[in-house]
């Protein structure tokens, strides 16, 4: 048997009528009349009576009926559920994200309208830090990464695409006498205590601000080093020093905390998003057209940023 056989064996059981079931399948009767004796001469059972009124079923056929209809309930279903999957409306999308992310606009929007426009797709979604991210995305532990650009040797072999450009600010305590002013010059901040970010914390922010730094004019004193920007918060509330933070962190309530805006030109920090360029998941894709308001490029090659 295939599935045309039972889809005629079950318009003629449904319709009891060979007429009627041919009108069903929207073909002539004398093409089912055969393809319905073709299939009792498979099986080596009769599966109607025919009579003048229509036809009924006989033993076999009432035994095939409950059959076929599971059959082809699964075809059905089986078919729908690959053009889901190719519509990228179902499966799973694992998505990393850097410490700093949830406190921007962009990160929880996105995962918000994502969800809404897709509620099929599975998010997995995994705080790790920039190069810990490029890593995952390389070894196919990530199809997604929001990150800060890093120096990351391997980035270049993934596609990244500019999400958000932030300013940078910097983090006072309420109490630091800087705190009250304007936007502020790096040279002013050169004989403060600095807390920077540490290489492990994987992108390319800790070499930026040194480099504004030189730019300034000094070497930050560094008393403490951390891996995250909201680590770095809690430790300027408790006096330890300033730091540079992107500008979505004031959306972090901390106590005793002042966020001064930079007038140094460059001081600025990008989201960036990286995947591989080779990913043809229409999931994913389906996210990269909802953040950049159109299909994003899935050729090879990384794209720059």
């Amino acid at each position: 048997m295939d599935m045309q056989d039972l889809r005629a064996f079950l318009a003629v059981a449904e319709e009891r009528h060979f007429s009627r079931a041919a009108q069903r399948l929207h073909i002539s009767q004398p093409p089912l009349s055969q393809r319905i004796g073709s299939l009792e001469r498979k099986l080596g059972v009769r599966l109607f009576e025919r009579g003048r009124g229509g036809v009924s079923l006989t033993a076999a056929g009432q035994a095939l009926l409950p059959q076929a209809r599971v059959v082809l309930q699964q075809l059905a279903r089986a078919e729908e559920l690959a053009r889901r999957a190719g519509r990228g409306e179902s499966g799973q999308l694992s998505i990393g994200f850097a410490g700093s992310m949830p406190f921007s606009e962009t990160l929880p929007r996105l995962l918000r309208d994502y969800r809404q426009a897709w509620p099929g797709v599975r998010l997995s979604l995994r705080e790790h830090s920039s190069n810990e991210q490029v890593e995952q995305l390389l070894h196919h532990g990530l199809d997604l990464g929001f990150i800060r650009p890093t120096r990351h040797g391997a980035e270049h072999a993934l596609q990244t695409r500019v999400l958000q450009r932030e300013a940078l600010f910097v983090a006072l305590h309420r109490e630091h006498p800087l705190a009250l002013g304007g936007p502020l010059g790096l040279r002013e901040l050169r004989e403060q205590p600095f807390i920077l970010y540490s290489q492990q914390f994987g992108s390319g922010l800790r070499e930026q601000i040194l480099d504004l730094c030189a730019g300034a004019g000094f070497s930050p004193r560094v008393v403490q080093e951390v891996h995250e920007m909201p680590t770095l918060i809690c430790l300027v509330s408790a006096g330890i020093g300033v730091g540079l933070v992107a500008a979505s962190m004031q959306r972090a309530s901390v106590p005793n905390v002042r966020y001064v805006a930079l007038a140094d030109a460059g001081a600025t920090s990008d989201v960036v998003l990286a995947w591989r360029s080779t990913d043809s998941s229409p999931a994913l894709h389906n996210f990269l057209a909802l953040a950049f308001g159109a299909p994003a490029p899935a050729a090879a090659g990384a794209q720059g940023r």
